[in-house]
C-alpha cells in the first residue's frame, strides 16, 4: 500500500479529574524523524509514545503535541525551583544594599516570579491516566495513519497514470527506432560520399565510423530497461511497506536510459516521444517525494 508522509490526526479526552488533547502532524523527510512535545508531568510517558510512532511509521518528520490539563487537586504536584528563587532573592538584596533601599522580599514578590513553582513529574504514571493516555495515542496515529493512506492512494493513481503514458511513448518510441538504422546508414553513406570525393579514404577511420553510426542506431537495450524498471515500479505500487526510496532510485535510473535515447534520437518524432516521457519522469520524481 502506498502512504503518503503528509498528514495529521487528533484526539481528545475530557473526564472529571483530567482532560487529555493529542495532536499529531507529519511531514517529508528521507528518513523517521520524530519531535515529541510533553508537559513535564508526563515526561514518563515519552518512551512508550515513541516506540509506537516507530511501529507504525517508517518515514517522515512526525510532531506529536500532548496537552494535559488536571482538574481535581490530587493530580497537582509541584516543587519549588530553588535556584531561581535564591538568584532572585540574592539580587534584589543586592538592589537593596547597592541603593540604601529599606524592606525585604515578600511571598506576593516572588509570586510575580515566573516558574517559581514546577511541576513534580511522578515516577510512574497513575493507571488511570496511563489508560487515558494510551486511548488518546493510539486514536491520534490511527487518524494520521489513516489521512496518510488516504492521500498515498491518490498519490499511487496519480504514479500508476503517468507509468501508463510513458509505456504509451515508449511503444511508440521502439516503432520509431525500427526505421533509426536507415536513417544512419543514409547518413553515413552521405559522408562516405564526402571523403571519397576530398580525401584517400581510411579503412580505421571507416570502421570507426561505422561503429559509431551502429551504436547510435541501436536503442533496444534502453528500451528493454526502461520497461523492465516500468514492471518494478508497478509491481512496488501493487506491495506492502514503505516503497518510496526504491521507486526514487528506479525513477532515477529511467531518467538515465531517456537521456541516453534522446542523444541517439535519429529524428523529431522519436525526441518528441523521448521529451514527453522525461517530461514524466520529473513530475514522478516530484511526486515520490511525498511517498513513505
Amino acid at each position: 500500500m502506498v502512504r503518503s508522509m503528509t498528514g495529521y490526526g487528533s484526539a481528545t479526552y475530557e473526564g472529571e479529574e483530567f482532560s487529555l488533547r493529542a495532536t499529531v502532524s507529519s511531514g517529508n523527510h528521507r528518513f523517521l524523524e520524530i519531535h515529541i512535545r510533553l508537559p513535564e508531568a508526563l515526561g514518563a510517558w515519552e518512551p512508550v509514545l515513541r516506540k509506537k510512532i516507530q511501529e507504525r511509521f517508517e518515514r517522515g518528520r512526525i510532531v506529536f503535541a500532548l496537552e494535559f490539563t488536571p482538574v481535581m487537586p490530587a493530580w497537582l504536584a509541584y516543587e519549588i525551583n530553588r535556584p531561581l528563587v535564591m538568584a532572585y532573592v540574592t539580587a534584589l538584596r543586592q538592589i537593596r544594599d547597592e541603593f540604601g533601599l529599606s524592606g525585604e522580599v515578600d511571598i506576593n514578590a516572588l509570586l510575580q516570579v515566573r516558574d517559581l513553582l514546577r511541576p513534580r513529574p511522578p515516577l510512574e504514571i497513575p493507571s488511570a491516566l496511563a489508560e487515558k493516555l494510551e486511548a488518546v495515542t493510539e486514536d491520534a496515529l490511527r487518524a494520521l495513519a489513516e489521512m496518510r493512506a488516504a492521500e498515498g492512494a491518490h498519490l499511487r493513481r496519480d504514479l500508476l497514470a503517468r507509468l501508463a503514458l510513458i509505456t504509451d511513448h515508449l511503444s511508440a518510441i521502439e516503432q520509431e527506432a525500427k526505421g533509426l538504422p536507415e536513417v544512419y546508414r543514409q547518413r553515413f553513406t552521405e559522408r562516405l560520399n564526402e571523403w571519397a570525393r576530398e580525401l584517400p579514404l581510411d579503412p580505421t577511420r571507416i570502421l570507426q565510423e561505422i561503429l559509431y553510426f551502429v551504436n547510435r542506431a541501436d536503442i533496444s537495450e534502453e528500451i528493454t530497461r526502461l520497461r523492465s524498471h516500468l514492471a518494478q515500479c508497478r509491481e512496488l505500487l501493487e506491495g506492502e511497506g514503505a516503497v518510496g526510496k526504491r521507486l526514487d532510485f528506479l525513477f532515477q535510473e529511467m531518467q538515465r536510459e531517456i537521456n541516453t535515447i534522446l542523444a541517439k534520437a535519429g529524428n523529431i518524432a522519436l525526441a518528441e516521444r523521448a521529451l514527453a516521457i522525461k517530461a514524466e519522469i520529473e513530475k514522478l520524481r516530484e511526486q515520490v517525494q511525498n511517498v513513505e
